[in-house]
């Protein structure tokens, strides 16, 4: 399991430099529209490398595990970067569910691993490296503010629709890992489900 600590610890780096870089950025004026264009951009470089990997180059259960661990890492660290900056008491509250119920989808999945004897492994292709760097780098140019929480909901609601729709073209083989994946869908739909709830409360009521 040190390849998976190594992804996890890295990801917690990137989250901590990501955060330190914001704090000295100033909001340059994103509006909700190129913030939700910027999150569905990523979402569909997400999906599209995902699908293209199912379809030419099947991953194997440790590909599986490795981008679980990656997800559910990042978006639990990317939550807590993001929180210092966050002003709407609803996705303050989004953001402390992420780091909460993530990191507890991390530590299961981790346990299950173990006793499945599935160590993880990259695969050639991460379908979900592009959302990740590009939600940290929307955000750590931006002040605290309205903007700010509109990007973080954005690119969230982006992120957990790739996951679900990858993780679906990709169920492992082992029965107790396939087991894991499908417990863990309905708590990032939930998850999907309270973003887009916000997302919609943030715009007025209008869906982005």
């Amino acid at each position: 399991m040190h390849q998976t600590i190594s992804r996890v610890t890295t990801l917690m780096v990137l989250a901590a430099s990501f955060t330190l870089a914001g704090c000295k950025g100033k909001d340059k004026g994103a509006t909700t529209d190129t913030t939700t264009a910027t999150a569905m951009a990523a979402h569909d470089t997400s999906t599209s490398a995902a699908a293209n990997g199912a379809v030419a180059a099947p991953l194997s259960d440790a590909n599986i595990a490795a981008l679980h661990n990656e997800v559910n890492a990042g978006d639990s660290a990317l939550a807590a970067a993001a929180l210092p900056k966050l002003t709407n008491s609803d996705v303050r509250s989004f953001a402390k569910m992420m780091m909460g119920e993530h990191h507890g989808l991390l530590v299961k999945g981790i346990q299950v691993e173990k006793a499945q004897n599935i160590t993880p492994a990259a695969p050639a292709t991460d379908p979900f490296k592009s959302a990740v760097e590009a939600e940290q780098s929307a955000l750590s140019s931006m002040a605290k503010g309205a903007a700010y929480d509109s990007t973080y909901i954005a690119h969230e609601v982006g992120i957990h629709q790739a996951v679900l729709e990858w993780a679906k073209a990709n169920m492992p083989q082992n029965a107790a890992f396939q087991e894991y994946v499908k417990g863990a869908a309905p708590v990032i739909q939930r998850h999907l489900d309270k973003g887009l709830s916000i997302q919609s409360k943030l715009s007025g009521g209008k869906m982005s």
